[in-house]
């Protein structure tokens, strides 16, 4: 079996770490879990995968005013088929994004999917997390009873 995971890169402000921070501590509240960074960088492309692409566009155009952009470089682990949601998302957004290539638009991406997921309601930030394990399944790293009640009681919150 070949590899399931790699290690993706971020380039944050200090402003652009408190999001990260924030959407993590908030993912991990609702579900009620310990998680590994790169579920919820996971989770928040799941989650803008759902989003208009006015608001993508639009976000990422303002992306450097946004203050989240830095030198800080921050490596987070996620499964291989994160690069399929940034892919459809891409795919969505058209060749006009994709201009500077297929990594420059990822490294945004990330930023603009934490940004918008904080901005997310809790139902959706769920739905989210729910299609993000359907998808990505035993790739993940979440804990067995997690995934055993998961398994049980389908979508959390239901």
């Amino acid at each position: 079996m070949g590899r399931v995971s790699r290690t993706f890169k971020l380039k944050l402000s200090p402003a652009g770490v408190e999001l990260l921070l924030d959407c993590h501590c908030r993912l991990g509240h609702l579900v009620n879990e310990l998680l590994p960074f790169g579920n919820t960088l996971y989770c928040a492309l799941v989650h803008l995968d759902r989003i208009d692409t006015r608001l993508i566009a639009d976000d990422l155009k303002t992306l450097r005013e946004s203050g989240l952009l830095g030198e800080r470089v921050c490596f987070v682990g996620a499964p291989l088929t994160l690069t399929d949601v940034t892919s459809r998302i891409a795919e969505r957004l058209g060749p006009e994004a994709q201009r500077r290539g297929p990594a420059a638009l990822n490294s945004r991406l990330f930023i603009v999917a934490l940004k918008q997921f904080r901005l997310a309601p809790s139902e959706a930030i769920v739905a989210a997390y729910d299609a993000m394990l359907e998808e990505a399944g035993d790739c993940l790293k979440i804990g067995r009873m997690l995934r055993t009640r998961r398994m049980e009681l389908g979508p959390i919150g239901q």
